[in-house]
């Protein structure tokens, strides 16, 4: 009920109330947008937007579902939107346009190591979804969460959620062949 009461109160224009709110959930929403990012500054730029919006759009909150939905969905969005906007591509494409050669070797120190290239294989396929898909297969893989949690954040049915789910994983299998004799041996 307290939170009831400091939402309203940041709705009326209480800056006291929106810090509050800020201070109960800027851990949370900086470790979703870690695990988006992949990058702590990039998740600190993310958080610092996410509670911009909130700022801006306390008002349109009407409680029909929980606070931690309304503004994980914020974050989420804002994660992958400011994913989008990134001008480099980490892995796959050098600065020519070419493709980079994912041969791994274990003679030499200094070559990647098998599992930072599977995080980034992983984190390119996953880049290759569309974005429900890959919205869900995250917060049921990386958020943990349930499929009814899903739904809830989400404001979906279940099925739906299922379905997505299944079309990410089906998705990802296909991207990640290619390298699944590289990274059966990790």
């Amino acid at each position: 009920m307290e939170e009831f009461a400091i939402i309203k109160r940041a709705q009326a224009g209480d800056m006291v109330a929106f810090e509050k709110i800020v201070r109960n959930y800027e851990e949370r929403v900086l470790m979703i947008a870690i695990k988006i990012a992949k990058n702590e500054q990039d998740a600190e730029d993310i958080a610092q937007n996410v509670f911009i919006t909130i700022f801006r759009k306390i008002d349109s909150f009407k409680f029909k579902s929980s606070f931690y939905s309304w503004l994980y969905r914020i974050t989420m969005n804002t994660a992958f939107n400011h994913i989008k906007t990134r001008t480099y591509d980490e892995f796959l494409i050098n600065e020519d346009g070419d493709e980079k050669n994912l041969a791994i070797s274990n003679d030499n120190p200094t070559d990647i190591s098998e599992e930072e290239v599977f995080q980034k294989v992983l984190r390119n396929a996953l880049n290759e979804l569309p974005e429900k898909q890959k919205t869900v297969f995250m917060m049921k893989h990386d958020q943990h969460l349930k499929i009814k949690e899903i739904a809830s954040i989400l404001d979906l049915h279940q099925g739906t959620v299922k379905k997505y789910l299944f079309r990410a994983n089906e998705k990802l299998r296909v991207l990640l062949k290619p390298y699944k004799n590289k990274l059966s041996k990790r």
